[in-house]
């Protein structure tokens, strides 16, 4: 082997050192910012787990399965980068389901996109025709009676009271508002008794008719 042909080799052999050396350091470096990628993504899913159980308790709901078992065919056969992508894209949709649902328990349990008219009308409708059906059942069976004055008048009463009540409920949030500083705002809750009280009124007139006009 001639003086030219060593240097040479020792050039090349010296070259691919550099590069086994480069390249050993830039599988480090991935291997270190996977391994950073995965504790964030640890940590987020322990938070978002926390957030999900608290959150579930709290809508009385049913905690879904947050410890499913993995699915190791796909993931032996699916690449270490492309893994944590689908990871954080995954925790970050998690994120803003939640968020969302927290706005919908924050809103009216009843018809919550509906103006609060709306949802008492329906409520205190709905009291009046249960009133009515049990008025008309009551002259039905009887025929009518001296007690027929006290139907027509005291169970609307009662119905706008129970009525009071459902809407109150209705126009309740499940989960309350929050203020900058995280602390629950009392929610402003409507009840407008003056349309149970118009209904009342008008459930009263309808069973008179039906049970001295007719």
């Amino acid at each position: 082997m001639t003086l030219s042909a060593y240097e040479d080799l020792v050039h090349e052999l010296t070259r691919l050192d550099a590069d086994t050396t480069a390249n050993t350091a830039q599988a480090a470096k991935r291997l270190e910012r996977r391994r950073t990628d995965l504790r964030e993504i640890r940590a987020g899913i322990d938070e978002q787990t926390m957030r999900l159980a608290e959150l579930c308790a709290r809508l009385r709901a049913t905690t879904p399965d947050l410890h499913p078992e993995p699915d190791d065919e796909a993931a032996a056969n699916e690449d270490a980068d492309a893994a944590l992508a689908r990871a954080r894209t995954a925790l970050r949709e998690a994120e803003a389901a939640q968020v969302a649902t927290v706005r919908v328990a924050q809103r009216p349990t009843l018809l919550p996109k509906a103006h609060h008219v709306l949802r008492e009308l329906l409520v205190y409708g709905s009291c009046m025709i249960a009133c009515l059906g049990v008025q008309l059942s009551y002259l039905a069976v009887t025929g009518g009676g001296e007690a027929t004055w006290w139907v027509a008048f005291l169970l609307p009463v009662m119905a706008a009271l129970v009525g009071y009540v459902l809407v109150g409920a209705a126009n309740k949030p499940r989960l309350p508002l929050l203020d900058r500083g995280g602390k629950p705002v009392k929610p402003v809750v409507p009840h407008n008794p003056r349309l149970g009280v118009t209904l009342a009124v008008c459930t009263m007139a309808l069973f008179a008719y039906f049970a001295f006009f007719r």
